[in-house]
C-alpha cells in the first residue's frame, strides 16, 4: 500500500503538471494570437495604462478624432482591419470611501479593457449584459464589481444574480446600469463603461481621445503599419507585443517549469516502479525456477509479471484521480490557470499508469524469460 500511495502521488502530480504545462502554453498562444496584430496609439507623452499627455484647451488637441482620419490615410491603411477608439476621465467623489473611478467611453461591441493594477485587463461580465450595437446612443452603463457595491449598493451573488434596477448619475445625467463586470482586482473593478456617443454627450470632451487601437490584417504587416503610424504628429504607437512582453516571459517560464517538473516527476515514478519490480523479481527467483521446472512457458511467466505490474499501477492510477483533483486545486491557483479533473486529465493519468507499467514489467519479463530452472535452484 505504501508503494501504491507513492506511485499514485507520482502519477497524480505528473498528470497535473502535464496539464498545467499544456494549459499555460495554450494561454500563451492565445495571448499572442489575440494581441500580436494590435497596435495601440496614445497621445505623445501619455503614460502606459491611462491618462493624457499634456493638458491642452479643447479644440487644440493633437490626439483627437482628427487623428482617426489621419490613421485611415496612412500609406498601409489597406492592412488595417479595425479601428477602436475610446476616451476616459477619472471621477472623484469625496462622499464615497473609494473616491477613484474611471469612466470609459467606447464603441459598443468593442472589448471592455479595464485599467488594472499593472496593465489592461479584459472585463468579464458577471451579471446582466455588456454593451452592444443597439446601445450606441443609449443612456446605459456597465459598472465594475467594486463600483457597483461601493457606490450603487449592487451585490452580485456567486451565480451572477443581481438587481440591476438602479440608476447611475454621471455629470447630472442618469444612466441605466445594464451589467456588472469583474477583472479579479479592486483597481480594475472600479470603472464604468458607457457608449462613446453617450460619453461625449455627458462629458463634452470635444474631439479629445485617450486611446486608439488599430488591428492589422496579419502579423507580417504589423511592423510596416507601426512605422507609418509613428510618423503621425502627436502620436505614440506601441505594439501589443511590447505591452505583453512581461506576461509572455512569465507564462513562458511557468510553462517551462511545469514541463521540466513533469519530466522529473515521471522519472521519479519510473524509478520507483522499476525498483519495486526488481526487488519483487529477485525475491521470486525460486518461484520462477519451480514454475519453469513443472512446464510453465516463457509467455506464462511474462504474463504473470505483466498482470502484477498492471494491478499495481492500475490501483495507483485510481487513487491518482483523487490526488490529481487535490493537486489541481493547489497548482491551478498558483499558476493562474484552470486545472480541472476532466477527460484530458484522466487520459494523462491512464497514459502515465500504462507508461509506468511498461517500464516496471521490462526487467522482470526479461529476467524471467532468460532464467533457467537449474540456475534458479543453484541461486537459492
Amino acid at each position: 500500500m505504501v508503494v501504491v500511495l507513492l506511485l499514485a502521488t507520482a502519477i497524480g502530480l505528473f498528470a497535473v503538471m502535464v496539464q498545467g504545462a499544456l494549459a499555460t502554453r495554450q494561454q500563451l498562444e492565445s495571448l499572442q494570437a489575440n494581441v500580436r496584430t494590435v497596435i495601440e496609439l496614445r497621445e505623445a507623452g501619455a503614460f502606459g495604462t491611462g491618462g493624457f499627455g499634456e493638458d491642452k484647451p479643447v479644440g487644440t488637441d493633437d490626439f483627437s478624432v482628427a487623428t482617426l482620419e489621419a490613421v485611415k490615410r496612412v500609406p498601409n491603411a489597406r492592412h488595417i482591419t479595425r479601428i477602436e477608439e475610446y476616451v476616459h476621465t477619472p471621477q472623484i467623489d469625496p462622499s464615497k470611501p473609494n473616491a477613484y473611478a474611471m469612466i470609459i467611453g467606447l464603441r459598443p461591441g468593442a472589448p471592455m479593457r479595464a485599467i488594472g493594477e499593472v496593465d489592461y485587463e479584459n472585463a468579464r461580465i458577471i451579471a446582466g449584459r455588456g454593451l452592444g450595437p443597439p446601445d450606441e446612443r443609449g443612456e446605459v452603463a456597465v459598472v465594475g464589481k467594486l463600483y457597483a457595491k461601493e457606490r450603487l449598493g449592487i451585490s452580485t451573488g456567486s451565480n451572477g444574480a443581481a438587481r440591476l434596477d438602479q440608476k447611475l448619475m454621471l455629470n447630472g445625467t442618469p444612466l441605466e446600469v445594464v451589467g456588472v463586470y469583474s477583472t479579479g482586482n479592486d483597481f480594475g473593478d472600479n470603472h464604468v463603461f458607457v457608449p462613446l456617443d453617450t460619453f461625449r454627450r455627458v462629458f463634452n470632451p470635444g474631439g479629445k481621445l485617450s486611446k486608439i487601437r488599430v488591428t492589422v490584417d496579419s502579423v507580417a504587416n504589423v511592423d510596416t503599419v507601426t512605422e507609418d503610424l509613428k510618423r503621425l504628429e502627436g502620436v505614440d504607437a506601441v505594439t501589443a507585443a511590447e505591452q505583453v512582453a512581461t506576461a509572455r516571459a512569465t507564462l513562458g517560464s511557468i510553462a517551462a517549469a511545469t514541463f521540466y517538473g513533469s519530466l522529473l516527476i515521471f522519472a521519479i515514478g519510473g524509478v520507483l516502479v522499476v525498483f519495486i519490480m526488481v526487488l519483487a523479481t529477485r525475491e521470486r527467483i525460486n518461484e520462477i525456477g519451480t514454475l519453469k521446472a513443472i512446464g510453465a512457458s516463457n509467455a506464462e511467466i511474462a504474463m504473470q509479471f505483466v498482470a502484477e505490474v498492471l494491478a499495481l499501477t492500475g490501483l495507483a492510477a485510481v487513487i491518482a484521480v483523487l490526488m490529481a483533483a487535490l493537486f489541481g486545486l493547489a497548482l491551478g491557483s498558483t499558476l493562474g490557470v484552470n486545472l480541472r479533473l476532466d477527460r484530458d486529465m484522466l487520459l494523462i493519468i491512464v497514459a502515465g499508469g500504462l507508461a509506468f507499467a511498461l517500464l516496471g514489467s521490462f526487467y522482470p519479463v526479461f529476467r524471467g524469460v532468460r532464467l533457467s530452472p537449474v540456475e534458479a535452484m543453484k541461486s537459492t
